[in-house]
């Protein structure tokens, strides 16, 4: 499947996507990122910007979004090194010039992500979005038709976009896990369509309070390729003087679990 993406007001035309490959308890895997919150159109109080010229984080907690309590982004902070911010914001700006440059949408970003893969090494699991977020049922639907064209591996992601995959549900592959992640603005869709999320992911501040939801910790994502809700601990440098900084000290103190340790090693692309 090949797809001319030539454009000739874009230095960015004829290269692929960028990934990245990390090592965790799970398998090997690949990783594809964008910039967190621009991406992110259902998010809550999670919503968290790194901006792309300085790296300066701002937190932009969204009205009306979840009840939990305010926690970052874990992906946002990565984005004050600038290799990560800008491979991600190469990755989104590809993205949207291959998309606009064609009259088939949707072909050309399937186009562009498939024949991105073929460029990386044959790992049977890949994650959509370590950062950022399905932001157009176009996009999230090119991912389902990537992944239809590559049954023999595995695809998983977490989302809030929880609209477009009701929307998508007819197109979602067995082979694409996806994993409705609580926290946004349309949880409320979450408890009335049981048989559409049945693998939930809550952001907890405490081992406590999983046990206490009847929720299993999940350190190394495998609970995404399984059928239940499970807990995320907060994590990374959470915003002085918050529930979640407070939580992260003290399990620091108590020498408990304050950070996920997987090794990620930059795949460069390919330009053509």
């Amino acid at each position: 499947m090949t797809l001319n993406y030539l454009h000739p007001n874009s230095i960015l035309s004829m290269s692929f996507l960028k990934f990245s490959q990390a090592n965790g308890k799970l398998t090997k895997r690949l990783i594809f990122s964008l910039p967190a919150g621009y991406t992110c159109p259902n998010a809550g109080v999670c919503k968290t910007f790194a901006d792309r010229t300085t790296g300066k984080i701002k937190d932009l907690p969204q009205l009306g979004g979840s009840d939990s309590n305010e926690y970052r982004c874990f992906a946002a902070m990565a984005e004050v090194r600038p290799n990560v911010r800008n491979a991600r914001w190469y990755n989104w700006d590809l993205l949207r010039n291959v998309m606009y440059a064609s009259d088939d949408h949707l072909l050309a970003l399937t186009t562009l992500i498939f024949d991105s893969l073929e460029e990386q090494p044959p790992f049977d699991l890949t994650r959509v979005h370590e950062s950022g977020e399905f932001w157009t049922e176009l996009y999230m639907r090119a991912w389902f038709e990537v992944a239809k064209q590559r049954p023999q591996k595995k695809f998983y992601a977490y989302t809030k976009s929880l609209g477009m995959w009701i929307n998508l549900q007819e197109f979602l592959p067995s082979n694409f896990y996806l994993t409705a992640s609580k926290g946004g603005t349309l949880d409320y869709l979450i408890p009335k369509y049981p048989n559409v999320f049945k693998r939930v992911a809550h952001v907890v501040y405490t081992e406590a309070e999983a046990e206490a939801k009847g929720l299993e910790i999940d350190h190394d994502d495998s609970h995404c390729l399984g059928d239940k809700p499970f807990a995320l601990l907060v994590h990374n440098s959470q915003r002085a003087g918050s529930e979640a900084s407070k939580a992260l000290s003290q399990r620091k103190k108590d020498g408990g679990f304050v950070g996920y340790g997987k090794t990620h090693k930059p795949i460069a692309s390919t330009e053509k």
